[in-house]
């Protein structure tokens, strides 16, 4: 065999090779044939059936009112089905695109919804490969259909990056916190604690209720998602959480108790409290408060029932500013950081109890502590620790130092 015929047989193969790896296959998926769904909502449907609400991503989509440019990069589409899985092949018939749920960024679940339980859904969601574990989990105080239509970003142009970094704001308010499907369901399936979500609404003229607001003082932490007094464009609310039991919604928590949920599992990064001054009991003192070490969290068995003590350890700054303030001496920042540690302390008793005796829903995971005080596995779970967390009594001890302004007292 000639070198010219080898060398024409290797030609021919490398062009052949080349010509097949270049080629498309036509059942393989083009970006252009798939819908991206960014957000899911859940509803109770007609004949309890299922309601299921698609957000839609429209790439290019936005719209101009007046001086400012609206977002208008979405679309929703609500279809009442027997299960998830119908609803998805519905949908694919409705749309000229087939539906793609790998870039879904929250799921929402209607309160009526999640009173219902939800742990087939659940199940079903971490079923799906294209269901990402680090989507966030939501109960909304309104439908979840009326949610996803109001959400509307001003900041952001994608809806997908919208509800990608709103619940970070957790970690510079406290008033919330991001919770993903698959930090929810490690939590459902645990022995130690209950699971919760981000709690949402829609801010509106007609969601304001000021006979909500238990004091002065506390009117813009003890407030909820759904009925705060912010007048703006951006109409989601993300404050509080919702607290399960199992699968099923158990109650809430509003801002504050929420602050005091993160002091409690040592995830509060800082937080604004506002306090009545010890000075002036017609006035309130505003401080930044941060967590300066992990909260100190122990359990152990009294007679049968659970007896946990939390330590936690402080650190704040003054931000309220009057004209006398800066003359404020040690022992006044002593008197001060007293006040401080009563007031938190009442806080974080107040909300222990409202968790154990009023929802029975350990979601600090104090069953993590108290596991130690059996000898095996099969002990812990015949003592039914998440049935049992409402006979718990509770110690709880707050050390802060509070440090003066940044500027004006330092100077």
């Amino acid at each position: 065999m000639s070198k010219t015929f080898k060398n024409s047989i290797l030609l021919f193969l490398i062009l052949t090779i080349a010509l097949f790896s270049l080629s498309g296959c036509y059942n393989e998926q083009n970006i252009d044939h798939l819908a991206f769904v960014v957000a899911l909502g859940f509803d109770v449907g007609e004949d309890n059936q299922l309601k299921l609400s698609f957000q839609i991503s429209v790439p290019g989509g936005s719209s101009e009112s007046g001086g400012s440019s609206q977002s208008d990069s979405s679309i929703v589409t609500t279809i009442e089905c027997a299960s998830f899985d119908s609803g998805v092949n519905l949908l694919n018939s409705y749309l000229s695109k087939e539906s793609n749920l790998s870039h879904c960024k929250i799921i929402v679940f209607s309160e009526e919804f999640a009173n219902n339980g939800i742990s087939e859904t659940l199940f079903t969601l971490m079923n799906k490969v294209e269901v990402r574990p680090d989507c966030n989990v939501l109960v909304s105080r309104c439908s979840s259909e009326y949610f996803l239509n109001n959400s509307k970003p001003v900041l952001e142009k994608l809806s997908a990056r919208y509800y990608e970094i709103a619940p970070t704001s957790s970690e510079y308010t406290g008033f919330t916190q991001s919770i993903t499907l698959s930090e929810f369901f490690s939590d459902y399936t645990d022995t130690f604690q209950n699971c919760y979500a981000i709690l949402g609404g829609i801010n509106s003229s007609s969601t304001h209720d000021l006979n909500s607001w238990e004091a002065p003082i506390e009117k813009d932490s003890s407030n909820k998602a759904h009925e705060t007094l912010i007048q703006g464009k951006s109409n989601i609310e993300n404050m509080g959480l919702a607290i399960f039991k199992g699968d099923k919604l158990v109650g809430e928590l509003d801002g504050l108790e929420t602050i005091c949920h993160h002091m409690i599992s040592s995830t509060l990064n800082s937080c604004i409290i506002n306090i009545p001054s010890p000075f002036d009991e017609n006035k309130s003192i505003s401080l930044k408060v941060r967590l300066i070490k992990d909260t100190k969290n122990k359990a152990k068995l009294v007679n049968g029932s659970a007896y946990i003590t939390s330590n936690v350890s402080l650190e704040a700054r003054i931000l309220t500013m009057g004209e006398n303030s800066k003359y404020l001496n040690n022992e006044e920042l002593e008197y001060l950081q007293k006040a401080l540690n009563s007031y938190l302390t009442t806080k974080i008793y107040d909300y222990l109890y409202k968790i154990s005796k009023d929802l029975n829903s350990d979601i600090d995971g104090f069953g993590r502590h108290l596991v130690q005080n059996f000898k095996t596995f099969e002990d812990w779970e015949n003592f039914n620790w998440l049935e049992n967390f409402k006979n718990s009594f509770f110690d709880v001890t707050v050390h802060s130092t509070i440090k003066s302004g940044y500027i004006l007292m330092e100077t």
